[in-house]
């Protein structure tokens, strides 16, 4: 379990040359408190940027420094693992990054990308987006794991069931099927050659005693039939060379598809979210009498207006829809042709490769030739030695294909291997074991925040949620409040499975704003009651604009910003 103990800040976003500390550990539930722009969320961003080098917003590294002081931008964390505690150091004008384990440093000779590498991978084992979804809730930033890939949910899973072993596992094995498939194709023309150097041997040794000029002109016939052959391969290779070289042009016109289907996806998201907009303001004027704010009656003809606007407004949208939708089936077109071609390229380079195996066997075999030619020529034959020769032969032949046929169940092994440890094999069944727990979890927080419907996820992390006449429901179908539950229990799902798996598990718990936004009084209660009933390790940090709420914490910190620098101060 990752104890986080303190963190403190200098120069660091609105904060000044004076430190900041908050200490973790002091208490079971605290308010952070402060009106906006005073530097409430500055916690956050402290503590990413000390363990992840970035800023929990959308901030630029530089823009993270003092802009008045402009230097000497310092975050200090201390955290314990075990018997183990950290200090991490970061800091901007001077860069500075450095890790402490029991006072003493760490991979100071190494590259800061390395030091990164070692603290999330070997220190933390959790990554910048997995710290997100287990210690963070409610940011304006934070992305809920249910608006996330599937590919994202599936490595915060991996993550907390701390699983992630099994990728690199498979990362190796492939350079060994790799290894292996090289090895095949060694073997399987050293046995070629060998068997066609034994059928020469033993042709040799039956020829052996009409050593004429015709049996010279044979073999030199089979010389030039051979070099007939190469030649065919070298025309072979150059026509792929050529093909190769088409294909390698039409994937550089084509390597920007999946850099425009991103951006159009990304662009087709924000047109359907302007039409729900509009959509919502049509509504609003059509089933609208009287201003909800001053409770004045909405003038008809400003009614009228307004309604024509957005239908305006969602008639253009919808016709740029269309042609957006038209755009990315174009686009997908040409990502699937990339597929192909790619597939092709790869397909010709091996022929080539095989072609070139063939040339080289074949040359061997044309010196082969010459040298027994040469020994026709001496006439000087031994054939106690040739047999020699040919027993020789054989026992490497057999050598080979012992070889070969051990490197054939290599290949077997492997391929079971590769089956298990691809993420449909062995932890997609590992996630299946967890899910049931998971999924009455989900359930028992969201029981528990008096939201009675039934979250299933499935293997592939999508929901069915059922109510109780059994109507189906999606996530982007509820409320924002609703939605809130379901990202408050699962993030609280996700830290008690890694409680279990002690890999991703953590004191800290920071909630940004959540009792501001989309949760209604009840919801809050009820948020309040799953706080206080966390266990004793659990140290809870609220951000809020509500002081009423002060009463129902252990500690209130206030955040002020007097002077154009921000001070934090306990209540």
């Amino acid at each position: 379990m990752i104890i986080f103990e303190k963190v403190r800040w200098k120069n660091f976003l609105s904060t000044g040359n004076t430190f900041s500390e908050i200490d973790l550990l002091k208490n079971k539930t605290n308010l952070i408190i402060g009106s906006n722009g005073a530097g409430k969320s500055t916690i956050l961003d402290a503590l990413t940027f000390a363990l992840f080098g970035r800023g929990f917003r959308k901030i630029s590294k530089s823009a993270l420094i003092n802009s008045i002081n402009e230097k000497d931008c310092l975050v200090e964390l201390e955290f314990s693992i075990g018997n183990n505690k950290y200090t991490v150091i970061r800091g901007i004008k001077p860069n500075k990054f450095l890790i402490y384990l029991n006072g003493e440093p760490l991979d100071q000779d190494h590259t800061v990308a390395i030091q990164q590498k070692n603290l999330e991978q070997n220190i933390l084992r959790m990554s910048y987006k997995s710290f997100t979804q287990v210690v963070v809730l409610g940011s304006s930033t934070f992305v809920p794991f249910m608006r996330l890939p599937q590919v994202q949910r599936r490595e915060i899973i991996e993550d907390i069931l701390d699983i992630q072993i099994f990728s690199v596992m498979n990362d190796l094995l492939k350079d060994k099927v790799r290894e292996n498939r090289d090895e095949l194709y060694k073997l399987e023309g050293e046995l070629n050659v060998q068997k066609q150097k034994i059928d020469l041997q033993k042709n040799y040794m039956l020829e052996l005693e009409k050593k004429t000029q015709a049996e010279v002109e044979r073999k030199q016939n089979k010389i030039i039939e051979l070099e007939s052959e190469e030649e065919i391969s070298f025309k072979s290779i150059e026509e792929h060379n050529k093909d190769v070289s088409r294909l390698q042009l039409e994937l550089t016109e084509l390597s920007d598809v999946s850099k425009k289907l991103k951006k159009l996806y990304s662009f087709r998201t924000k047109v359907d979210q302007k039409i729900k907009s509009h959509q919502r303001d049509h509504k609003f004027f059509h089933d609208t009498e009287q201003c909800p704010k001053c409770g004045q009656n909405l003038e008809e003809e400003f009614k009228k207006e307004m309604i024509l606007s957005t239908e305006m407004k969602i008639a253009e949208l919808d016709s740029g829809y269309a042609e957006l939708e038209s755009s990315i089936e174009e686009e997908e077109e040409r990502e699937k042709q990339f597929t192909h071609v790619s597939g092709r390229v790869i397909e010709i380079n091996s022929s080539i490769n095989q072609l070139n195996f063939q040339i080289s066997s074949t040359r061997k075999i044309i010196r082969d030739i010459e040298g027994e030619i040469d020994e026709l020529a001496k006439d000087n034959t031994d054939k106690k030695a040739e047999f020699e020769k040919l027993k020789i032969l054989i026992e490497s032949s057999n050598d080979t294909k012992t070889s070969l046929t051990n490197t054939k169940k290599d290949k077997d092994t492997l391929f079971v291997a590769s089956k298990l440890l691809k993420d449909s094999g062995i932890k997609t069944r590992i996630i299946k074991t967890y899910l049931p727990a998971m999924n009455k979890s989900i359930n028992k927080y969201l029981q528990g925040m008096e939201f009675y419907v039934n979250f299933t996820l499935d293997e592939n992390f999508e929901e069915t949620i059922k109510s109780r006449y059994r109507d189906i429901f999606t996530y982007e179908s509820f409320s924002e409040g609703e939605k809130a539950r379901i990202d408050i229990a699962l993030l609280l799902t996700w830290r008690s499975i890694a409680k279990l798996k002690n890999s991703v598990d953590t004191n800290l718990l920071i909630l940004d704003e959540i009792f501001d936004g989309s949760l209604d009084q009840s919801g809050s209660s009820d948020l309040g009651w799953i706080l206080r009933n966390f266990d004793d390790s659990t140290n809870v940090f609220v951000i809020s604009h509500k002081e009423s709420m002060s009463d129902k914490f252990d500690r209130t910190l206030i955040v002020e910003k007097p002077k154009n620098y921000s001070t934090i101060s306990e209540y």
